[in-house]
């Protein structure tokens, strides 16, 4: 598929997914659910017409077709938005053969109480499924935001971390 195809895509806004509840995503037979730990960190280098955003800017986090995600708005404006917030989440690992993707898109309020679509970043999941580190360990992640008519449109840095699944009497991967 196209980039210009995947950012068309019709999809919800934010304000709309919230109300759907994770267990209809989840509830895919066979597939194995786990718990990940996403701050989302900043942004750099947005433009809305032209001009640099620097407040009232939100992200929103699809991961995996679950669209119970949380918006988080900034805490501290400046030359970039800046986040604090902390979203624990369930997704369904993606089958062997197939990739899952996870979408950030950054959203600004603009007048009227109306979200304007700034950049929508696409993250393949096994760049922080433990395929390129453990499981548990803190992935800090930077990736280029693309508006809807396929232009480069600045930067968004996250931190995404899978909670390991404990397992009585076995120590944390980095104590054996």
């Amino acid at each position: 598929m196209s980039r210009e195809s995947l950012l068309s895509a019709e999809k919800p806004t934010p304000r709309e997914r919230l109300g759907v509840s994770s267990a209809s995503a989840l509830g895919q037979k066979g597939m194995t659910t786990r718990k990940l730990e996403i701050t989302a960190v900043s942004a750099e280098g947005l433009l809305i017409g032209g001009k640099p955003v620097k407040k009232n800017a939100f992200v929103a986090f699809d991961i995996a077709g679950n669209y119970s995600n949380r918006a988080m708005r900034t805490e501290v404006c400046g030359d970039h938005p800046v986040w604090k917030e902390n979203l624990e989440t369930e997704f369904s690992l993606p089958p062997e053969k197939k990739e899952g993707f996870m979408y950030v898109r950054v959203y600004c309020e603009i007048s009227g109480g109306k979200d304007k679509h700034v950049g929508t970043a696409r993250v393949p999941i096994k760049d922080f499924t433990g395929e390129y580190a453990p499981e548990g360990f803190l992935q800090c992640l930077s990736y280029r935001l693309w508006d809807d008519y396929g232009k480069r449109n600045g930067i968004v840095n996250f931190s995404a971390r899978i909670v390991p699944v404990s397992k009585p009497g076995l120590r944390p991967f980095w104590l054996r």
